[in-house]
């Protein structure tokens, strides 16, 4: 009994050692360090909103009222053609010889304006001053220019010259941004070298009222609405200044007359028409049409005599502009950088009525592209075909006649470039005569470069 007992007893403490040998005997032993990757960030949780100690952002701020006091420049000039050139540019005309330099200085309200116009090949030379003040519906200019010419330059008789002077005011009021109408008021005092001349000591007194739609920009239809001195002529019409499928019309009314110390009387007649047409995406077509006429004007009393015109020893016959009360620089040119290009602006191409088409055809050579060439970044050039037709003289018959009728057309480009800070537009053309008579046959390579910065 006993034996059995003892026997039991150890059996129990052999199977109890058997089962719990870990916890009795040895330590719980480290997991094996085995890399693993890191699970998946999950997303946190969005806490429930609770109050922070962390600062709220200041609430927006609100207009200001209207009573308060307007801002720099009016909404009439907040769109004017005069901001975009506040620091000074430069324009070089070819082959004509001429530079000009217009500085501007914008201070509130106010626009103050200088430029000189210097030709280097005969040394005439042009001076501009000017003061514009925006208001809340209308602009208005006061404006003080002086202008000396040497046309007969290398003839026998050079102390011939021809000088204007005078002042102006004129008023812009603008109804919405295509729609703005002008009044300009102007004295012209005239001196020439040649005390004979049946113009020397005389002024010019007149009014002029305009109106003007769309491209406001356009150096050309400002000159015939405004302030015809002292502005920029390109060759081309600029592609960055005219928007796609945009019209323009300008249209003007001057009269001169014998008031106060006034020496002319004349009515002066002009319009002129722009549209760009799109026929591509890439490719755009410009056509101007100019109407100039005047439908009255008085004659010189007595009638000039002919006398040498040039120095150079020969009777000249008497110019036909000079037997009525118009002065010279009122005519219409058929020819230059405004009418048709293959012909010279010259006495034997103006008159007092005039009619003339240009056409311009742009298609792109590149565009949008960065070519660094000798320090000027090219990105966008155009070539250019153009076409032109018109005619000119001294009444309305005049206009049909083939005698002072022209055809010319001409190829060119016209680009697009950096130089520094410089944006620069550079225009090139040579424009060849189809039809015109034996004087004016030939052609013209025009240059035409402007900066704007």
């Amino acid at each position: 009994m006993r034996f059995r007992l003892a026997l039991t007893l150890s059996a129990l403490l052999i199977v109890s050692v058997s089962a719990f040998p870990q916890t009795q005997t040895q330590p719980v032993p480290l997991p094996q360090v085995i890399p693993v990757p890191p699970p998946e960030p999950q997303p946190a949780p969005v806490p429930e909103p609770v109050p922070t100690t962390e600062p709220v952002p200041p609430p927006a701020p609100t207009p200001a009222p209207t009573t308060q006091e307007p801002a720099t420049l009016s909404r009439a000039a907040s769109s004017a053609y005069d901001r975009r050139d506040s620091l000074p540019a430069v324009n070089v005309y070819l082959p004509e010889g001429q530079a000009s330099i217009r500085l501007r200085k914008l201070i509130k309200n106010v626009l103050f304006e200088s430029q000189i116009d210097y030709k280097f090949v005969n040394g005439d030379i042009s001076t501009f001053l000017r003061y514009k003040y925006y208001a809340k519906n209308f602009t208005y200019r006061l404006g003080i220019f002086d202008s000396i010419n040497f046309p007969n330059l290398g003839h026998h008789n050079t102390g011939e010259f021809e000088r204007v002077r005078g002042g102006l005011l004129l008023f812009e009021i603008p109804r919405d941004y295509n729609n703005r109408y002008y009044w300009l008021l102007q004295d012209d005092r005239l001196t020439f070298g040649n005390t004979e001349d049946p113009d020397n000591r005389k002024n010019n007194i007149y009014t002029k009222v305009g109106y003007q739609y769309g491209t406001q920009f356009d150096e050309r239809m400002n000159g015939i609405v405004g302030e015809s001195r002292g502005r920029i002529v390109p060759v081309l019409t600029a592609f960055r200044d005219l928007g796609p499928q945009k019209f323009g019309l300008a249209a003007a009314i001057t009269e001169s007359a014998r008031v106060g110390t006034g020496d002319y009387r004349y009515t002066k007649v002009e319009a002129e028409a722009l549209k760009r047409f799109d026929p591509t995406e890439t490719t755009f077509f410009v056509s101007r049409l100019h109407v100039g006429f005047f439908p009255t004007k008085g004659t010189v009393s007595p009638a000039p005599v002919p006398r040498d015109l040039d120095g150079d020893g020969v009777i000249d016959p008497v110019p036909t502009y000079s037997l009525y009360t118009v002065p010279r620089y009122e005519l219409f040119a058929l020819g230059g950088r405004e009418a048709l290009r293959s012909i010279k602006d010259s006495i034997d191409t103006e008159g007092t009525h005039e009619v003339h088409e240009t056409n311009e055809y742009f298609v792109p050579i590149f565009r949008n592209r960065d070519h660094n060439t000798f320090g000027a970044h090219w990105n966008t050039m155009y070539g250019v075909a153009y076409a032109g037709a018109g005619s000119f003289g001294f009444d309305y018959r005049s206009l049909v006649k083939s005698n002072s009728t022209v055809v010319d057309a001409g190829l060119g480009f016209e680009s697009g470039l950096t130089v520094r800070e410089y944006d620069v537009i550079l225009s090139v053309l040579y424009a060849h005569t189809v039809h015109a008579p034996d004087g004016m046959k030939g052609g013209t390579l025009r240059f035409f470069i402007r900066t704007v910065r």
